[in-house]
């Protein structure tokens, strides 16, 4: 086991120092390990090929950038060692409930009409007796700082101030991504002056403040973290993937519902409790990633079911649902086409993504202050570009289809 502290060599920020026994051993616990088996960006790696970051990095960068706010003078002023650690904690284990291809696993709960999180994995990871991650917090926290753990993940921190650190507008989990997803992929927008942003970080009447001299940078930061969701996060390409993976539990869920005689019956063993609404075990939900999900959901391509085979093909050779240009081809063509195959299941392969519109800043969740020479103002108050009355675009509803019929 190693010692402190304990250097990560890390592409994103260089040299990354773990100062605390308990960080090093949960970061080695086989919870923590399991993140390297976790795909940052999911549907975002069959976009841009060099994305193959994991949640294993950047929950460490997460760590690393909290470590710097907490070393600025208002925070090591205002929090003993013990908040401090725990905070740093929070930050390095926020992500730990992700399950296999991050955001895209949520989408399960679509289907099913149950909310799957991966917040309330990560509260049931840190929780539960039987995980290595409980062990070693047992160790060295006392029960009550567990619970502030899962509540700093979940958002529900009594402390606005700390809880803002892992969670809020402009927060280090915001920060890492947007630096880390950006160099992998190779798209430029996510960079950020976060040395200029934390050096200069203040806390004022209990709230988390920046001086006006860092508001160029906070825009700065936030115009790119917009266009970095309509670049990478909302690429079609990506939006493909959640849905082709979407409508593939769907039609396990409607097979399963109609007592269906799998072939396969471990991967619905395994999942059957997802397929009923309800949350995993915690040791099954351990036993999930990229790698064990994928290799189970392509056995299903030798089940008796066309609809599951095509969709199972559709997610192995990255022939995800495409987006539809309106303007050439109508719904009604589609759906011509389309049933020639699948007859009245033709719906499992036209299916539409409510994309919700992306504003710049929101002023009604966790806002960001200003400190002017006129008191403590609203970011948007003092900005001359940004308007978080607004937004970029509009609602709007896009439809998919399998590649084929658009030809």
């Amino acid at each position: 086991m190693s010692k402190p502290p304990l250097i990560i060599r890390d592409s994103v920020h260089g040299d990354m120092t773990i100062k605390e026994q308990v960080a090093i051993e949960l970061i080695n616990s086989k919870e923590f390990q399991r993140l390297r088996r976790i795909n940052q960006l999911a549907g975002g790696q069959f976009v841009f090929p060099s994305a193959s970051h994991t949640r294993f990095s950047h929950c460490l960068g997460v760590y690393y950038l909290i470590s710097k706010f907490l070393q600025t003078k208002p925070f090591y002023e205002k929090y003993n060692e013990r908040q401090q650690l725990l905070v740093k904690l929070a930050g390095l284990m926020h992500d730990i409930g992700h399950g296999p291809f991050s955001h895209t696993f949520e989408q399960i709960g679509i289907v099913t009409k149950t909310n799957i999180s991966h917040e309330s994995y990560s509260s049931l990871i840190i929780s539960s007796p039987s995980t290595e991650v409980n062990q070693i917090l047992q160790k060295y926290l006392e029960p009550s700082e567990i619970e502030e753990l899962c509540q700093m993940i979940e958002g529900n921190h009594q402390d606005p101030i700390l809880s803002s650190l892992v969670s809020s507008q402009i927060d280090a989990d915001r920060m890492d991504y947007l630096l880390r997803d950006a160099m992998t992929s190779g798209v430029a927008y996510g960079h950020l002056d976060w040395q200029w942003i934390i050096r200069n970080v203040a806390i004022m009447e209990n709230k988390l403040v920046f001086p006006e001299k860092v508001l160029y940078a906070i825009e700065s930061y936030l115009i790119g973290r917009y266009h970095m969701y309509k670049q990478i996060y909302l690429h079609p390409i990506s939006l493909g993937f959640d849905l082709t993976f979407r409508q593939l539990f769907q039609r396990l869920y409607d097979l399963q519902q109609r007592n269906y005689c799998f072939k396969n019956q471990e991967i619905i063993t395994l999942l059957k409790p997802l397929l009923a609404g309800e949350m995993l075990d915690v040791e099954t939900y351990c036993d999930l990633d990229d790698y064990s999900l994928f290799s189970a959901l392509k056995k299903l391509a030798t089940e008796d079911d066309e609809i599951l085979q095509d969709l199972v093909m559709m997610l192995t050779t990255r022939n995800f649902f495409r987006l539809v240009d309106s303007e050439k081809i109508n719904h009604e063509e589609i759906a011509k086409k389309l049933q020639k195959k699948y007859k009245t299941d033709y719906n499992y392969f036209m299916v539409s993504y409510d994309l919700k519109s992306v504003k710049l800043y929101n002023s009604t969740v966790k806002p960001i202050y200003i400190a002017t020479k006129n008191g403590i103002k609203l970011f948007d108050e003092v900005s001359e570009i940004i308007d978080s009355t607004k937004s970029m675009a509009n609602d709007k509803k896009y439809y998919f289809t399998i590649g084929a019929v658009l030809k």
